[in-house]
């Protein structure tokens, strides 16, 4: 290969070398301790099982959102068998191509020493950590397939864009329509990321005045209802052709479901909307701090780059390195950086938008300074990855954090931040290389010091987690029972379950599919959690009535923390599982029993019920 050719220097591939070994670190030091032993992660693993055994989505199984992500796990199934380890490494390869994906925008966007800097915060804070209690909120066992397809779908639809708006061709405007008709088969706020980036490259292109052919048009709309109607079409050889059309189009016709989750407790808080006016409080003074901190870097910079003599560079270097240690060593606390970063992504979204109004936005990418021909401006570019970062932000838009959701939710936008400020931010203040140099080092101490003890707090949950749960290819650790015994439930349930025959029926109050899957015994009915949306607002009836007319041959009932969804104890009224409980004392008698009280997630506990 020829490197000058391609542009790509030595540095920079040991640059990539070094960010494949740091994603290597980071996956060895999580190694099979991803996953809660109970929420969230057991839906992605008993679906696609079930799907794999021939059963439909949304005939046999429930699910809200779009069928690509189910279908796609399900293929791997049926390809690879089933197994924990097999999705692991499935997903690995969706983050591999997610890592790609960032490194080849925010190189073209910015530079290549930006892309590495960008990569490294991706991996290292957003894509193996654990900040909280729960796992799941990671690339490796993500609590939701269609939130990191949906990520790198959205990542490609702003290639798509950026090369359309360089040449509005009827090939690229199908692409760019295909990629969006895939956000409409995954996820609600993916869908709408994709709605909003495409507006936002329509609006420029209208700016830049160049023309879009209908048969550009129509390309870009062939595109976007293909992955609809394929969908349609298959689901069609099993259902009525009306109710293939529905399950095709479970994204925007599942919206009453959505709605009623957004009016949940759980979903409030997540918002952010519990407390409206002191997280407005918290997130505007975060911003504005943040503001002030890299305006210090940029003066003390200015400052040192204009200085006359080099003994008030090298004080006025030293002071900036002081500075910036401190703070990002004893003062920050990164765990709660997220509040700004949605008030920063806006701020550069203001600035960015503005070039475009005065004509100035469509300057092409220095192909010598980045090292690659460019297909498309670094400026529009750089606008779509702000407007996508910040859309995928307005699912916590009055509660950013990097932890939780924010493990995609807020990682665009964690990232666009350092690069930003290491690859567009000393050009725009006119810096000399000096200069330069003096606010590039002040930006990494501050930032280096905040990855790692991000990754200290994420290694100290790792070493917690000694307790097997499953075993060969779907053996993961969690907490020991010291700790939280949850995980011992599960396994002791499961390992009872073994003992007996063969075959039969299992649902497991209020969660837990993880026991449906690693026992390999199906549910009778299509619900995969009997609380929340399922069962409020005078749904509970339909759950007893599903259940009598397929009374399942077991039932566990397993400890499950509620109270986020404003629930204390399982079964405590009506909508909160007290009618599938009466229905379970009629017609149930008790076979075994694990530790405390399941009804008290305090004492955590597990019970067996066999149909009498």
């Amino acid at each position: 290969m020829n490197r000058e050719r391609k542009g790509v220097s030595w540095g920079e591939w040991l640059g990539l070398v070094a960010l494949a070994g740091l994603a290597a670190y980071f996956v060895a030091v999580s190694w099979r301790k991803w996953p809660d032993p109970l929420i969230d992660f057991s839906r992605e693993l008993y679906v696609p099982w079930r799907l794999s055994q021939g059963a439909l989505l949304y005939r046999d199984v429930t699910d809200i959102f779009g069928p690509l992500s189910q279908y796609l796990n399900a293929a791997v199934f049926a390809l690879f068998g089933p197994g924990l380890i097999v999705l692991v490494a499935a997903n690995l390869v969706v983050f591999a191509g997610i890592l790609a994906a960032i490194y080849v925008l925010f190189r073209r966007a910015w530079g290549p020493g930006a892309a590495l800097a960008a990569g490294a915060v991706f991996v290292a804070v957003f894509g193996f950590s654990q900040f909280i209690s729960i796992g799941n909120y990671n690339y490796a066992t993500p609590y939701c397939h269609e939130a990191t397809h949906g990520l790198l779908v959205c990542l490609l639809l702003v290639a798509a864009l950026s090369r359309w708006l360089e040449a509005p061709t009827p090939a690229r405007s199908f692409l760019a329509g295909g990629l969006f008709g895939l956000t409409a088969v995954l996820k609600p706020e993916i869908m709408l990321a994709g709605i909003v980036v495409t507006l936002a490259a329509v609006g420029l292109q209208h700016g830049s005045r160049r023309a879009w052919s209908w048969r550009g048009a129509a390309a870009w709309a062939a595109g976007a209802v293909l992955p609809t109607a394929a969908f349609a079409a298959w689901f069609s050889t099993l259902v009525p052709a009306g109710t293939a059309l529905r399950m095709a189009g479970a994204v925007w016709l599942n919206a009453g479901t959505t709605r009623r989750q957004i009016n949940e407790l759980v979903q409030v808080r997540f918002l952010g909307f519990d407390q409206v006016a002191a997280h407005l409080a918290q997130h505007l003074s975060a911003t504005v701090v943040a503001l002030i901190l890299i305006a210090g870097v940029a003066g003390l910079a200015w400052l040192a780059d204009r200085a006359p003599h080099r003994w008030q560079r090298v004080l006025l270097g030293l002071g900036l390195a002081a500075a910036a240690l401190w703070l990002a060593c004893g003062v920050i606390h990164w765990i709660f950086i997220g509040r700004c970063l949605l008030g920063l992504t806006l701020v550069y979204i203001g600035f960015a938008a503005n070039r475009f109004r005065r004509g100035t936005g469509f300057q092409p990418v220095d192909s010598r300074e980045h090292g690659l021909e460019a297909h498309a401006t670094s400026a529009t570019s750089r606008l779509l990855i702000a407007v996508l970062a910040a859309v995928l932000m307005s699912r916590m838009v009055l509660a950013g954090r990097i932890y939780h959701y924010g493990f995609y939710q807020a990682a665009l936008a964690g990232i666009l931040v350092p690069a930003v400020l290491l690859g567009e931010l000393p050009e725009r203040l006119g810096l000399r290389a000096r200069g330069r140099s003096l606010f590039v080092g002040g930006i990494l101490l501050l930032i280096i010091p905040g990855v790692i003890q991000l990754a200290q707090r994420s290694h100290h949950q790792f070493r917690l987690k000694t307790a097997a749960v499953g075993s060969g290819r779907d053996r993961f650790y969690t907490l020991s029972p010291r700790l939280n015994p949850t995980g011992e439930m599960v396994q002791r349930t499961c390992q009872w379950l073994a003992q007996r025959p063969p075959g039969g029926t299992l649902v497991v109050l209020p969660e837990g599919e993880i026991i449906n899957y690693l026992t390999r015994i199906p549910s009778s009915v299509t619900p995969y959690a009997f609380f929340g949306a399922t069962t409020s607002d005078g749904r509970e009836p339909l759950v007893v009535d599903e259940l009598r007319r397929h009374p399942p041959d077991w039932i566990v009932i397993i400890s499950r923390d509620l109270d986020d969804y404003g629930i204390q104890s399982y079964g405590e009224r009506s909508g909160a599982g007290l009618d599938i409980l009466r229905w379970v004392a009629d017609h149930y008698r008790q076979a075994e029993s694990f530790g405390g009280n399941p009804f008290d997630s305090r004492q955590c506990g597990a019970l067996i019920l066999q149909r009498k």
